[in-house]
Parts: C-alpha cells; structure tokens; sequence
C-alpha cells in the first residue's frame, strides 16, 4: 500500500525493481507477483499505474516467458491501458504468448477481440493466423464478421490454417440449431466455390459436421477439375 509519504509500498517497489533485472527468471517472477497484485488496486491507486507501466513494459520483453506473465497480469488492468498492448501479443512470435494473450483479451474487452483477431486472421504469418481463427471459439456472441473470416480461410494456402478455420466453424455449430445450419449452409456452398482449396476442404467438413450425403458428394467430387479435390474424394471413398 502507499506509505505515508505517497512512497510505493515496499512489497510493489520490491517487485518493480525485480522485474528490470538482468536476470530472466527473476523479472519473470516479479512480473508474476505484479500481475496478482494488479487486482488488488483501483485505476487512481499510485500503485495501480506503475504496476500497469510494468506490465506494458514487459509484454514486450525478449523472454517469451516474461512477456506470458505480463500479458496475463495485464487482464486485470483496465480496458484503456490493456487492449492496445493486448492487441499487438495476439500476433506475437510465440504460440503461448498469442494464446495467453487472445484469453486476457477476450475477458477485458470481447467486442475489440473480435475485431482484432479479424484482423490477425489476415496476418502474413501462418501461424498468426490459427492462433486467431483458434481464438475466436472465445467469443461468445458469433457475427457475421467471424462467420466471413472462418468462411475464407478455409481456402487459406496454408492446410494449418484451412485446419483451424474448420475445427472453430465446427465449435460454432454446436453453440445452436442457427449457427449449425449456418455453418452447414456455408459448407455446401464451398462445394461449388471457385477455390479448389474451398471445395476439398468443403467435403471434410461437411463429412466432419455429419450432414447425410458424404458418399454422393465424394462420388461427385471426382468429376471435378481441380486433381487436389479429386484426390480428396478418392481418399474418403477409399475409407
């Protein structure tokens, strides 16, 4: 607590100080301990902004480990101080980064996560990008937003990426009878889309969401132009 000299309390000054040092494991372990004390203050608290100046600090350092713990601790902090710094480590470099960060995010502020991973759904990086289509199985609410970018990643050259879209769009068809004939709607509809990516992906999925009819579509399937989506047909009549 604040002293009454308007000083830091020892335990924050302590944890702050720890949390510059050279030493990996030590600012780790002080960013840790900021992070839990960060709910313990109100936003005018003396402490609360320099836990918060802390945490933003560390969400950016070298040590994957730290920046984990900081973005977690960051989930306490208000929206104002959190989302902007959250938004960014939704496409950092490393996966439990990513996902630590998609967590705090979707709890601080679920309208922005959904716009922000959106936009990393569209990252140069493939990895980003499941990491955000992965994200979005968070939110509670699904748009039409999200239905869009699950919708075109499905024909994402990256298999990693056409995977995520279509394991979340199998997530959202379990939230209820609309969403699931949403997604089904939508599946049908890649069977003729003009990507091949689109239409062999569609047969998986569609078969994966059980809708009645996979051999007939398998059957039709090799008849198509692309030989990507004739081998997918041929693979799934041969099971």
């Amino acid at each position: 607590m604040v002293g009454p000299d308007g000083d830091l309390g020892h335990e924050v000054a302590d944890l702050l100080r720890r949390s510059t040092s050279s030493v990996e494991a030590e600012r780790r372990a002080a960013i840790t301990g900021l992070g839990t004390m960060a709910r313990r203050f109100r936003p005018r608290d003396v402490e609360h902004d320099a836990i918060a100046s802390a945490l933003v600090r560390a969400a950016d350092d070298t040590a994957p480990k730290v920046r984990i713990r900081a973005v977690r601790g960051l989930g306490a902090l208000s929206s104002s101080l959190s989302v902007p710094v959250l938004t960014i480590s939704i496409t950092d470099e490393g996966y439990a980064v990513r996902e630590a960060a998609v967590r705090a995010l979707v709890c601080v502020d679920s309208d922005r996560a959904v716009s922000a991973l959106v936009a990393a759904a569209d990252d140069d990086r493939a990895v980003v990008r499941c990491s955000a289509l992965t994200g979005l199985r968070a939110i509670r609410v699904i748009d039409d937003s999200i239905l869009q970018v699950l919708t075109q990643c499905l024909a994402d050259t990256n298999s990693s990426v056409q995977g995520a879209a279509m394991s979340t769009l199998r997530v959202v068809a379990t939230r209820s009878s609309q969403l699931a004939r949403a997604v089904h709607e939508l599946a049908r509809h890649g069977l003729s889309d003009t990507s091949p990516r689109r239409r062999e992906i569609s047969i998986e999925l569609l078969r994966q969401l059980g809708v009645p009819g996979h051999h007939e579509r398998c059957i039709a399937a090799l008849n198509d132009p692309d030989p990507v989506v004739r081998q997918r047909a041929e693979r799934s009549l041969a099971r």
